[in-house]
């Protein structure tokens, strides 16, 4: 067998590695995420799968297993982060590609900002997390105008950033729009999901 072949053949086994929902269940607990984080992700992960089978219904093509890891997971070094002074994104990116989770990374480091080029591609993963993140305040579904509100007054301490969470506001309302127009569903339906939506359930 070549070289290039065992590389190859090497490539691709890491790259699938996916972890289970108990899995990431226990590397939550390992990284010590404080229990009101671990609660907002299994909703964010709850929201993002069944987004995930419904989008699949609808001509577009998501692994629900990268989708759930990816949203239990996108949160992991929120809590690290404080006293590193990292941006959790990229910490967790980071974390998560040190235990081998070269497919979950991405969709870590990718959940916090949103912009205009992304929009024109096609539907990730990385950007159903993004948005049923976006979707979940605390451990409650809400909609994007009242989480959008919410980060405003926690976060904006300028005008400046108030400024840019709003055009981050209307960006995100685009990338609804983009999902939503190939479901039969609106996006206020959402609060009707959460507790039910989860793999094999």
């Amino acid at each position: 067998m070549s070289h290039i072949t065992q590389s190859k053949k090497r490539d691709e086994s890491e790259i699938m590695i996916i972890p289970t929902r108990s899995q990431c269940l226990v590397l939550m607990e390992e990284a010590l995420m404080p229990k009101h984080i671990q609660e907002h992700s299994v909703v964010v992960a709850q929201i993002a799968v069944y987004l995930g089978r419904l989008l699949n219904q609808n001509s577009v093509r998501l692994n629900l297993e990268l989708l759930e890891a990816g949203a239990l997971l996108h949160d992991i070094a929120k809590a690290r982060s404080l006293s590193t002074g990292e941006r959790h994104e990229d910490l967790g990116a980071r974390m998560l590609e040190s235990w081998g989770y070269t497919m979950i990374s991405p969709i870590v480091k990718e959940h916090v900002v949103l912009n205009v080029a992304v929009l024109q591609g096609p539907i990730t993963e990385s950007l159903v997390v993004n948005y049923a993140d976006k979707r979940v305040k605390h451990d409650q579904v809400v909609s994007l105008r009242e989480r959008f509100s919410d980060l405003i007054n926690r976060y904006a301490r300028t005008n400046e950033h108030r400024t840019w969470l709003q055009e981050k506001f209307d960006l995100y309302l685009q990338l609804e729009s983009m999902m939503f127009e190939h479901l039969t569903i609106n996006p206020d339906d959402l609060d009707q999901v959460a507790g039910r939506a989860v793999l094999g359930g």
